[in-house]
């Protein structure tokens, strides 16, 4: 490995490098290198956990292109999931190059800049999935293949050194309710003609045998709402357009009326309804008319099923809705999965619910869901067909990662290699190999701008949400530098201490080691203010055992 090398040294070969989306769900970000020039497949976001208190989205950090500005030829976009996506709007004024799209996922791409008012001058191009794509160094196709949401791709590149197979999200679906069924054929030829390396969706590596259709959720629905004979409320992914028909449908049949609930899930609509996917009969009520419906004859379509505190499932339950609102033995069906990280608020959002008698229904319960991703034996299936010399999983965590190498291995798949985001993987020429490991993380997202995960403000955050916070005032006479007597400590996020015992403890020790500074000393508001700090964290330390977050309001008058 060399020092200090960028991607913009790196001029001769095949390369692979991730920027995020492998150790990892979400925050997808592939760069592909030929000869010094490059591609980049996806750029999505991610949930924040726990780590990034206050937070709800992070996406990748892409400094690295910086150094190839002029040599980023495209970004693919392969589908419209906010995982692969989301983070576009984001660096708006970094990306010069082409964005490539198709119709649903364009859409909601340019939705997303003109929230950041950023269209005017941003390249986005449609892609036409029957077309190829020809760039500098690279030849694209595309093969439509089946997941949860319309027009998704797996994406050919076409090199000098070989071709490379980039599968996105995928699953075999035969009778998908959007799209064509998942044809074989393209993948066969493949690797009739011979495919130097497979980079592959993990996601459901770890899941034997195979996914169901998106067609048999569509009929048990039907079963499942003649069940009730109170109001039913489903929530899902708002991209997930296939899903929402399949709702409709079943709400038909039973004769019901169906709300959208949700500013995503309307703006997804609006989109679907432009590139064709619902007929005009597919009528929906507004919320306001929602409220007078009969509570057998309604069925709401929501977003929240990961627990978003502002999603309209949240604000329903919490009855903090405007129109709309639960009562015992209505029901809420959550079709979707649990994204890795959520579990804890959607159990918080499904116990608040069961307290007020309302029945909860999951995929645990019935067939109210399917996978977006192949399992196991989905994934044993496309390496029989591609045939690759190299296996590149992706698109997982650690355990899902080492489950894809495994399915490779049993193959007959002569080369896996498991990387992390930011180590660059020479493809061609020769044996693969680690060539450099260059920077990634991710950045924080708050309202429209981005920081880094490392800012001052976030390790302050989340030093309060352990440890508490306290606040000191403290006024110092200029003329004798002499110490008021009226000093003030506040606690946040601690259990209940007597302030006025501390405060007394505090004045003892800190008049005592105040008094030893000289006149310069005492004149310096940051030798002061470490003072104050360091007697506050030894009474805290000795009385409770704590390391609050001390700040210092110091006051000279």
């Amino acid at each position: 490995m060399h020092k200090n090398l960028n991607l913009n040294d790196i001029n001769e070969g095949l390369h692979f490098l991730s920027l995020g989306g492998i150790g990892e769900i979400g925050a997808n970000c592939y760069l592909y290198g030929c000869d010094g020039r490059w591609i980049m497949i996806d750029l999505g976001l991610s949930f924040a956990d726990e780590k990034f208190p206050g937070v709800d989205l992070l996406v990748p950090k892409i400094d690295n292109i910086d150094s190839i500005e002029d040599k980023l030829e495209a970004i693919i976009i392969s589908h419209g999931h906010e995982d692969h996506a989301g983070a576009v709007a984001f660096f708006a004024n970094k990306i010069k190059c082409p964005v490539y799209a198709t119709k649903f996922a364009m859409l909601l791409i340019e939705n997303r800049l003109k929230e950041f008012s950023k269209v005017e001058g941003f390249s986005l191009i449609e892609i036409n999935l029957n077309k190829r794509l020809s760039l500098k160094n690279f030849t694209l196709d595309f093969i439509p293949t089946t997941h949860s949401i319309p027009e998704p791709s797996a994406i050919v590149i076409s090199t000098s050194y070989g071709s490379l197979l980039h599968t996105a999200d995928w699953k075999i679906d035969q009778t998908p309710t959007l799209g064509s069924e998942f044809s074989k054929d393209k993948f066969e030829q493949i690797g009739n003609n011979g495919l130097l390396a497979l980079i592959g969706d993990s996601t459901n590596a770890n899941v034997p045998g195979k996914s169901q259709s998106e067609n048999d959720v569509k009929e048990e629905l039907v079963s499942i709402f003649s069940r009730f004979s109170n109001r039913i409320v489903v929530t899902c992914f708002s991209s997930n357009i296939a899903r929402m028909k399949n709702i409709i449908h079943a709400a038909k049949k039973n004769k019901r009326k169906v709300a959208l609930v949700g500013r995503s899930m309307k703006k997804n609509i609006e989109i679907a309804k432009k590139c064709g996917y619902f007929n005009d009969d597919d009528v929906f009520i507004n919320e306001d008319e929602a409220s007078y419906i009969p509570r057998e004859n309604l069925v709401i379509i929501c977003t929240g099923s990961q627990g978003e505190k502002r999603s309209a499932l949240y604000r329903i339950a919490y009855n903090s809705h405007q129109h709309l609102h639960l009562e015992s033995e209505d029901v809420v069906i959550f079709s979707s999965r649990d994204i890795p990280g959520n579990e804890k608020s959607i159990n918080n959002l499904k116990n608040l619910l069961v307290r007020q008698r309302v029945e909860v229904v999951t995929a645990d319960d019935d067939l109210v869901h399917v996978s977006g991703h192949g399992y196991a034996e989905e994934i044993k299936q496309m390496y029989s067909w591609t045939k690759p010399y190299i296996s590149i999983p992706v698109h997982g965590e650690p355990m899902h990662l080492e489950a894809h190498k495994q399915l490779s291995n049993s193959s007959q798949v002569p080369f896996t290699k498991i990387l992390e985001n930011g180590k660059c993987l020479q493809i061609a020429p020769g044996e693969p190999k680690i060539v450099e490991k260059f920077e990634t993380g991710k950045l924080i997202v708050e309202g429209k701008n981005l920081y880094d995960s490392d800012s001052s403000f976030i390790k302050e955050r989340r030093k309060y949400s352990f440890e508490g916070l306290a606040l000191i005032s403290l006024i110092i006479n200029d003329n004798d530098n002499t110490i008021n007597k009226n000093i003030k400590i506040t606690f946040k996020g601690l259990p209940e201490i007597d302030e006025n015992e501390i405060t007394n403890d505090f004045k003892l020790i800190f008049i005592e080691s105040f008094i030893k500074l000289n006149n310069s000393q005492k004149s310096s508001d940051k030798i002061v203010s470490d003072l104050i700090k360091n007697n506050l964290k030894k009474i805290m330390k000795n009385s409770f055992q704590k390391k609050p977050e001390i700040e210092v309001h110091l006051i000279r008058s």
